[in-house]
């Protein structure tokens, strides 16, 4: 049986906000330049037009509606009619049709497709993905990149983030997800959801009606801070004594899967990883994995998954020592990466930006071996 963690990072479209700000050298002089006219108290002719001209720019024109998309969803794709003027516009606005702006940008086709690379050149039986738009998008993701895997079971969890970072899971032929309990409503101290995504417990079973349990989770928050610190050692804190509680119900095989957002030796990090029980395939001494053959192939960066594999450590497949299951072989995919130009690992052709990577995260996986009679 062979699982698979990836951080997908949306399928067909990501929330602009997630790529930064996006504002150029020339958007920002734009924004300077207005903020000082308007400081100006006497404003003459040539300053008015100038102001019409950077509001355009920049965006605050209402001559400038193209931005104003009536929405439609079908497989994944976001369709819309673009308003010709701001009469138009406003006209359907009092005519209580559904009008927001445009805040995703769309993935390019060449990287939607070095992700399922990624994930074709694995294969898993049972595929977990974080960051997924929707359900309609992973099905259509399924059926057009992915028709010849033979996954039958897709769910999609929407989880706290307005963002479009759900969870997907996609289940081959025979395996099938009996229980899912998800801790969404889950508050903090001061009454706000613990996790910004979200925190799901799924019992899956076999083809031979094997039980085995998941937690997957997506702590990739780029806050910063003693603040969101303490979330994060809140929030594991929080994972530890579930997995606790999962401990004591039976003893069959455990995974904790997805992102922590930060390195294995990081003290918010610790109460979960110092756990006796837990296993990490990244320490298992069977991973499989593309080395670096550059400059860094020799280097263990501070932070990294391992000697020569130097990118940030963030995502997990954490495991419980069990006699009920034998981890057989396991894994790291990161030909999807982007290997830039310090480095030197093998990406697929056709990878020659950031843009038209798969992703910023590699795809973790392992075999395992359940034991029979394992209910």
């Amino acid at each position: 049986m062979r699982i698979a963690s990836y951080n997908i990072q949306n399928l067909f479209f990501r929330d602009e906000a997630l790529f930064g700000t996006g504002h150029t050298k020339n958007f920002m002089d734009w924004l300077d330049e207005f903020e000082s006219l308007l400081r100006k108290g006497l404003r003459l002719n040539d300053d008015y037009r100038r102001l019409r001209e950077l509001s355009f720019l920049i965006g605050l024109s209402k001559e400038h509606p193209q931005k104003y998309l009536l929405l439609r969803k079908h497989g994944g794709a976001l369709h819309g009619k673009i308003m010709a003027s701001p009469r138009t516009l406003e006209k359907d606005l009092k005519a209580s049709h559904t009008w927001i702006r445009m805040t995703s940008q769309m993935i390019p086709r060449e990287s939607v497709i070095h992700k399922a690379r990624v994930i074709s050149e694995i294969n898993p039986d049972v595929l977990l993905l974080q960051e997924v738009e929707d359900r309609a998008s992973l099905i259509s993701f399924r059926d057009k990149y992915l028709a010849d895997f033979n996954y039958r079971d897709c769910y999609h969890f929407e989880g706290n983030s307005k963002q479009g970072l759900g969870f997907g899971i996609l289940l081959r032929k025979g395996y099938t997800l009996s229980v899912c309990r998800s801790y969404c409503n889950k508050e903090d101290s001061e009454g706000k959801p613990l996790f910004d995504t979200g925190l799901q417990i799924l019992w899956l079973r076999d083809p031979k009606d094997q039980l085995f349990r998941i937690l997957q989770t997506n702590l990739s928050g780029l806050e910063k801070g003693e603040k969101a610190d303490q979330k994060r050692r809140d929030q594991l804190s929080f994972i530890s004594k579930v997995w606790e509680e999962q401990l004591d119900m039976f003893h069959d095989l455990l995974i904790c899967c997805g992102s922590l957002g930060r390195p294995s030796f990081c003290e918010s990090l610790s109460e979960l990883m110092t756990k006796k029980e837990i296993r990490n395939i990244l320490k298992s001494g069977c991973l499989k994995a593309d080395r670096d053959y550059g400059k860094a192939s020799s280097y263990f960066s501070l932070g990294a998954y391992q000697k020569g594999i130097n990118l940030r450590e963030t995502q997990y497949l954490l495991y419980n020592n069990t006699p009920s299951a034998e981890l057989l072989s396991c894994g790291l995919n990161r030909r999807g990466i982007w290997s830039g130009r310090t480095h030197n690992w093998y990406c697929y052709p056709g990878i020659n930006s950031e843009v038209a990577q798969a992703g910023m995260h590699p795809l973790l996986w392992a075999d395992f071996l359940l034991t029979p009679g394992n209910k």
